[in-house]
This record gives C-alpha cells, sequence and structure tokens, in this order.
C-alpha cells in the first residue's frame, strides 16, 4: 500500500512497527507503540516524507517489521474513533464515497483538501490535515494487534464544503454566551439529541433551530458556529419522525387476524429466517417459492392465493445466467419476480428507498439473500443491540406493508445443540423473526432439500421435503424444484447429526483459503466483492487476510477498482 499511495503522488513515511505487542522502539514504556517514526530512516520525521520508491523499497529492506504512515499535506482525514464519532459523522455530514481506512477502534475517511486539523471536534472525532500530520497506513499493525485494513476501496474524494467546516472553531463564532455545562466534546452529539427529541414531537423546524441555537449560546462551555448547529438542526429532520409511543389498554386494541402467506411456515407482516450451509438449496428454495407466489399457485396445505409480485434480492448469483433460468425452470411468471439492479447496504435512506418500492409494486414477499449483504457497515452482527436496531427497520416495513420479509443466513462453524442457534451472528436475529426455517440437503438418497421449522411464535410445523431436477449447467439450464411431502423431522437431531467440532483458527484459515481459491479460480475478482462474500459465509476479515497472504494473493488496482489474484503457478 505504501507503493498504491506514492502513485496518488501522496508521501508516506516508516514508523515503528509492533511484534508481540511491543514497540519496535525498544521502550518498554513507549507512549506510542507503533505509531511514531523510525528516526534512523526518517531523521526529521513526516518532513522526510517521499514518494520516492527507491527510497520506499530501502526502508522495507532494512525494517521489514515496520508499519507506514500517510503524510496529511494536502490531505483531510477526519478520524472516527468509536462507532458512536462514526454515526454523528455519517448523520450529521453525510460524506460522500471515498478511501475510507477501518482502524482499531474506527475508521479514517480520505478527502483531497486542506483544513485546519484539530482535535477533539466531537467526542473521539478529530482532523489530522495539513503539513507535519500523519495518519498510519492500512495494513499497519496496531498495538492491540488490529490490522489496519482498506474498508471502502474509493477513490479518494474531493472535500465537501461542508465538511471542511467542521473544523471552525467556537471561538469564531458570533454568537455571544458560553460558560455553560456543556463541554467542549459533547457539544455536537447534545445538540443532535436535543433536535432529535424534539423532531420527534413534531416541533416545526424553523422553532427547532431557535431552540438549538439558544441552547448552543447558553449552555454550551464555548458555543459552535451557527452554520454548525444550521447543519445539525438540517441533517435531523432530513428524516420523517416516528410517533412517541403510548400506553394502551387492550381493551382499546381491535381485533386482528393473523394471514398466512404459507400456513405455517410464513405469516405476512412479519420477519421469517431461512438458515442453512452454503450450497444446500436455500435459493433453490426461494426461487421455488417466488414462482408459487408469482402464479398465485396453491401452496402445499397452504390456502388459496392471488398472483402476488415478489422481490428476490439475491446478491451471489447472476440474475441473467442463473436466477432468471432458476425462474424460468420452475415456471414463474417473471414479471411478477423483480430483482435489484445493483448492491446496496439498508441505511435508513436505502430502508426507505425500499419500502417506497414495495408500495409502489404491491410486494407481498421479499427475499434477501443474504442478510449480510444489506447490512449496513459498522453494524456488528454479534451485537443484539446493533442487530435489533437494524432488524426493527424491516420489521417496521413488514408491518406496514403487509408482506413477508425472509432474511436468509448461513450456518456458523460451531457447533450447537440447538439447531436455532446454529445461523452466524446475534441471537436476536432469531428473537426478532417470527418464523425460522431451517434448510438442509435430504439424507435418503433422493436429490433435494428439506425445510424445517426451527422456530415458530404461531404454529408448529411438520418439515417439507422437496426434490430437485439434475439440469446441464454448461447448456445454461438449471434445476426445477418440486415439493414431496411433509415428515416428523427432529430439527436438532437432523441438524446435529455428523457436526464435528471444527478446530479454532487454524480450520478457520483453511476454510478462508479454500473460499479465495475457489472464488479465484477463473481469474481475478474485484477485492470489495469477495470481502462481502466472505462476510456472508461467516469468514472474518482477519482471518480472510491471513488467508491471502498465506496464498501469496495479488493485490492490484484496475482504474478506481482493486482485485485479487491467485499468484501464476
Amino acid at each position: 500500500m505504501m507503493e498504491w499511495f506514492a502513485g496518488q503522488d501522496i508521501p508516506v513515511l516508516p514508523i515503528h512497527g509492533v511484534v508481540d505487542g511491543r514497540c519496535t522502539c525498544g521502550d518498554e514504556e513507549c507512549s506510542s507503540p507503533g505509531k511514531h517514526p523510525i528516526s534512523s530512516l526518517v531523521p526529521h520525521g513526516v518532513k522526510d516524507a517521499t514518494t520516492d520508491l527507491k527510497a520506499i523499497r530501502r526502508w522495507h529492506r532494512k525494517r521489514p517489521d515496520m508499519n507506514y504512515a500517510v503524510a496529511t499535506d494536502g490531505l483531510a482525514v477526519i478520524d472516527c474513533d468509536s462507532k458512536e464519532a462514526l454515526r454523528s459523522f455519517r448523520s450529521s455530514y453525510r460524506p460522500p464515497p471515498t478511501f475510507t481506512v477501518k482502524t482499531a477502534r474506527g475508521f479514517h475517511f480520505c478527502f483531497h483538501g486542506g483544513m485546519p486539523a484539530r482535535i477533539g471536534v466531537s467526542a473521539k472525532l478529530d482532523i489530522k490535515s495539513g503539513p507535519g500530520s500523519y495518519v498510519v497506513g492500512p495494513g499497519s499493525r496496531h498495538a492491540s494487534g488490529a490490522i489496519y485494513a482498506v474498508w471502502e476501496d474509493e477513490a479518494i474524494a474531493d472535500l465537501p464544503q461542508n465538511i471542511a467546516d467542521m473544523s471552525e472553531r467556537p471561538e469564531e463564532s458570533s454568537d455571544d454566551g458560553g460558560g455553560g455545562p456543556i463541554p467542549v466534546g459533547l457539544r455536537n452529539s447534545t445538540l443532535t439529541q436535543f433536535a432529535g427529541y424534539m423532531h420527534a414531537r413534531n416541533v416545526p423546524k424553523g422553532a427547532l433551530l431557535e431552540a438549538l441555537k439558544a441552547l448552543n449560546r447558553n449552555m454550551s462551555e464555548k458555543p459552535l458556529p451557527e452554520r454548525e448547529v444550521r447543519q445539525i438542526a438540517r441533517s435531523v429532520t432530513r428524516y420523517p419522525t416516528k410517533p412517541i409511543p403510548e400506553m394502551l389498554s387492550f381493551a382499546d386494541i381491535p381485533d386482528e387476524k393473523l394471514e398466512w402467506l404459507w400456513f405455517p411456515f410464513l405469516s405476512f407482516r412479519t420477519l421469517a429466517l431461512l438458515d442453512g450451509n452454503p450450497g444446500e438449496g436455500k435459493s433453490q428454495f426461494t426461487t421455488w417459492l417466488c414462482a408459487r407466489v408469482s402464479r398465485g399457485d396453491l401452496l402445499p396445505n397452504g390456502d388459496p392465493m392471488e398472483p402476488a409480485n415478489c422481490f428476490l434480492c439475491n446478491f451471489e448469483d447472476l440474475p441473467g445466467a442463473v436466477i432468471k433460468k432458476r425462474l424460468e425452470a420452475n415456471g414463474a411468471d417473471l414479471s411478477r419476480v423483480f430483482v435489484q439492479s445493483r448492491s446496496f447496504r439498508l441505511t435508513p435512506e436505502m430502508v426507505q428507498w425500499l419500502e417506497g418500492e414495495i408500495i409502489s409494486k404491491k410486494a407481498r414477499l421479499v427475499i434477501l439473500d443474504p442478510i449480510q449483504a444489506v447490512i449496513t457497515k459498522g453494524t456488528d452482527t454479534n451485537s443484539n443491540v446493533d442487530v435489533r436496531d437494524f432488524m426493527d427497520q424491516l420489521r417496521e416495513v413488514a408491518e406496514r406493508n403487509d408482506c413477508s420479509i425472509i432474511c436468509i443466513r448461513h450456518f456458523g462453524k460451531g457447533s450447537h445443540d440447538k439447531a436455532m442457534m446454529k445461523g452466524i451472528g446475534s441471537t436476536d436475529f432469531v428473537g426478532i423473526a417470527r418464523n425460522q426455517l431451517g434448510l438442509g440437503r435430504r439424507k435418503d438418497g433422493d436429490r433435494g432439500f428439506l425445510v424445517v421449522t426451527l422456530k415458530a411464535n404461531y404454529n408448529e410445523a411438520e418439515g417439507a421435503l422437496f426434490k430437485m431436477t439434475t439440469a446441464d449447467a454448461r447448456a445454461g439450464e438449471q434445476p426445477s424444484v418440486s415439493f414431496d411431502r411433509f415428515d416428523t423431522v427432529d430439527a436438532d437431531e437432523f441438524f446435529g447429526a455428523g457436526n464435528a467440532k471444527r478446530g479454532p483458527e487454524q480450520d478457520e484459515r483453511e476454510v478462508a483459503k479454500q473460499f479465495l481459491l475457489d472464488a479465484l479460480a477463473d481469474g481475478p475478482k474485484a477485492a470489495t466483492a469477495l470481502k462481502s462474500q466472505a462476510e456472508a459465509r461467516a469468514i472474518s476479515a482477519s482471518t480472510l487476510d491471513r488467508a491471502r497472504k498465506e496464498l501469496k494473493v495479488i493485490s492490484f488496482k484496475k482504474g478506481k477498482v482493486w482485485y485479487w489474484s491467485l499468484p501464476p503457478e
């Protein structure tokens, strides 16, 4: 990566590395391990930063264990050092796509341009910019053992004006006042929370802004510039308000009838999970289901229904070469099944877009395959709080629009007594879903799969056995799926059989290596796509990176996109 930055005419410099948790400078009490310049190579520190490839290669030969830093002369780097700082920066300033680095605790957003450097713009948010400043570069090792990694492989964007203005210091504000109890590091978050409180109570925009200005002027230790207060107001009022909840007596709750897409497996107005191992038929099953719903066919043991529109958002298979062929093989009404034109993440704006599409096309069935592909970056899928915050958006969309949303997950690598716990990610995926289905390959010798209920909030169900035909893939054919019969199946026993415990990291790395070998067998692939596919298969970023290094995978850039390829034999 040092040579890449140099090729972008961005100077770099060598800094001490971290070996066995200690800084290579040799000081046992080093206050900045893995972050300060190697004085024997750059005696003048950041002033000796260069784009000279010969010098860079000489540094590597002399200190192969070194980290490196990127000089910020001509760059502005927004350093979000916590998840809260990241959310605040994104919601307040709406940064455009740009080259972004995942650090040990947060993210570096890089922009071409200059702005005053500033520590503590808000809690855990700093600005690194101008001569004399630098940031640790991707590929370096943090003292914690974490590796700085490229997160968004985009071209470095020009610095937007609204972000350039964020470094304006409060003493430049024309507002009088100050000396209040809100400290400098908490002004943005406090004003944002207060604005959200007022917006939720439908306070008019003008009145909300005036209240924010008064709070800033009279209660801040040092008032923010008025333009920053206006930016907070604009950001918060951009989104529609959610009604404030109230407590109701059940005597006032109207009776409702639970309606089913497919009794007793899938109900309307709810979220469902479909879990299973890769390659055992999840996408085949959802294609069959979309085909039946699009035709209004009677589902096994189901109730008659009218033909309905479906969203088959598949992020792993080719739409024209694979998904369409599967739909045709299963007799779908192609005019009623829709696929996304490109990949997307379900940010709040994109949730609104998805709901708008559901409304305009009157979709009754929405499939997200896999759910990891649409989860917003920065969401910890192993955190119950993060998962519930994210999935609640989808639950509300399903409730408001009388549709069924199915989220597809892969099984994890661990061994579990309960089949419902095998899916990757937080247990709140299961908690928020009203129905959870498991899918696995048949064990009776027939080609096909079994779909069985792992969790049913409303009704228990027998397992549904499906058969799948063979097809000539070379001729572009795809198999068709047909329902076989219902059968009583113990899900825990079915999915637990033969589930030997894997070894820890070494086995996980072998899985990652095999994934890369399979994915790159036909030639180079975009690195971002490979990372997303690996994440969906429960391969962590660190494990993927170690597997990539062991295989000596080649990384190169073509245009604005980074690619990976296997080394020549």
